[in-house]
């Protein structure tokens, strides 16, 4: 008889997420595929804005904003699979994949992926029309975000191409908090915030990671980054999975 295949995650970690709502898989992504990920993340990037600053059009893949300081700054491009060949072998590997699995308890699709980058970029904006923000990414979910497109369970999984320190802005979570309703406020350019009351700064945990670490959460869980202010790349592929759907065919 074929022996059945060993769980990509222990049941000890399968109810910590349950309970938690997140968890952090160090060593996950080999390192020659991090540089990979890397040296097309800064292609893309550049790229793109180069093809901005010479057409003088927006790129919707792009969303960035201004500074008070007046610099712009690129917070995402999305989607990326499509761009980066070694971020579409990440988002179908199978060791990923049986992780994000296990978590879900279904077989996973891929539904969302984009390059977090959380930096400034020294080019020529004058022409574009853009908010005035700042670097600190607001307590929020995302959960009502993807109800909305017609997925109610999602996985976010992160993998750090960078140091994830706590002065380059990791990730935080607020433990337990994907098992509760939590009411948000409307933003006009961030979307909808949750209020301090309901996420109180020291219940917060910060998620300080390695390069090639893989954070996995809950799209329903709390979370929120501060400002990079390492004067280093904070660099994320952030891949969404959820159930695969039989009328939707068979998952990426």
């Amino acid at each position: 008889m074929t022996p059945p295949i060993a769980p990509a995650v222990t049941a000890q970690q399968i109810d910590r997420f349950a309970s938690h709502g997140y968890l952090v898989l160090p060593d996950l992504i080999p390192p020659a595929t991090i540089q990979d990920l890397r040296v097309e993340a800064d292609e893309i990037l550049g790229g793109r804005l180069a093809q901005m600053v010479a057409s003088r059009t927006l790129d919707p893949r792009v969303t960035w904003w201004r500074l008070a300081s007046g610099k712009p700054y690129v917070f995402k491009v999305k989607p990326v699979v499509d761009l980066s060949p070694t971020a579409t072998t990440v988002a179908d590997d199978h060791a990923l994949r049986a992780v994000v699995a296990d978590l879900l308890g279904a077989p996973p699709a891929l539904m969302d992926n984009k390059l977090m980058y959380k930096q400034t970029v020294d080019i020529s904006a004058g022409w574009a029309t853009l908010p005035v923000l700042g670097e600190e990414v607001r307590k929020h979910t995302d959960a009502a975000y993807y109800a909305t497109r017609g997925y109610p369970r999602v996985l976010t999984v992160a993998v750090c191409l960078d140091p994830c320190t706590e002065k380059a802005g990791a990730l935080r979570v607020w433990p337990g908090s994907h098992r509760r309703t939590i009411g948000m406020i409307p933003t006009d350019n961030q979307g909808p915030v949750v209020p301090d009351a309901a996420a109180p700064d020291t219940a917060a945990v910060p998620l300080v990671a390695a390069a090639g670490t893989v954070l996995v959460w809950d799209a329903a869980l709390v979370h929120a980054s501060g400002p990079n202010t390492s004067g280093h790349p904070r660099r994320l592929l952030v891949l969404g999975y959820s159930p695969a759907r039989p009328e939707r065919g068979a998952p990426r």
